[in-house]
């Protein structure tokens, strides 16, 4: 009963659906990031990153970080949806931070459209990584799929555009995690750079592989 409640609490109010999506949101950031270091491992050996495929693949966890992957996925999706219809059906909701409201940023502004974008780009990643959309996809050549995937101007383009659209969402969400919790101001201007770093830093780390296998250096 006392979980009942508590969901019913965290469900019923923009507080802790806030909540809920700051949670998620941070446990998605952080597999991002890993995600991130894995694929920049495309610039060393073949060997290297087609060992790491493999020994995701076959690990006993893959099975766990997929269903909580995916239930993070959904929450976050949920407390989104959620939060918008209420934004249309009366005042916007506001962050606790008192000055919220004077700092609109294009990353802020952009930040349904970008979510949707997001959502879209990995049911599109999804399909490619796997092989249904890639033309030439090796099952167990981690780099050769990610090379010759990534090679091709239309898939190359779409992930880059994608990616810059997920930078823009992860600066603002990040950001909007920390505001949302009404941190001090006095340690504003660091968090803010911290969280445009971080982002900016995810974003390069995505970018170079497209770039270098567009640009055929893989």
């Amino acid at each position: 009963m006392r979980a009942r409640v508590r969901w019913d609490l965290i469900a019923g109010t923009t507080v802790g659906i806030k909540a809920a999506m700051a949670v998620t949101g941070g446990v998605l950031s952080g597999w991002v990031f890993l995600h991130m270091l894995g694929n920049l491992l495309v610039f060393a050996e073949p060997s290297v990153i087609n060992g790491y495929g493999a020994t995701l693949q076959h690990s006993p966890l893959v099975w766990v970080m997929r269903v909580g992957l995916s239930v993070a996925i959904a929450v976050h999706v949920w407390g989104a949806v959620v939060l918008t219809r209420r934004a249309r059906s009366a005042r916007p909701s506001r962050y606790r931070h008192p000055l919220a409201v004077q700092t609109a940023t294009p990353a802020s502004r952009s930040m349904r459209w970008g979510g949707l974008a997001v959502g879209l780009f990995l049911a599109y990643h999804l399909l490619h990584i796997f092989g249904p959309l890639h033309r030439d996809f090796i099952v167990g050549d981690v780099h050769h799929n990610l090379a010759a995937g990534l090679s091709d101007p239309i898939a190359g383009a779409i992930y880059v555009l994608a990616t810059l659209a997920f930078g823009l969402h992860l600066h603002h969400g990040t950001w909007s995690l920390f505001r949302s919790l009404g941190h001090d101001g006095l340690f504003e201007t660091g968090v803010r750079r911290a969280t445009a770093v971080f982002a900016a830093l995810v974003t390069v780390g995505f970018l170079a592989p497209c770039v270098a296998a567009l640009g055929g250096l893989l």
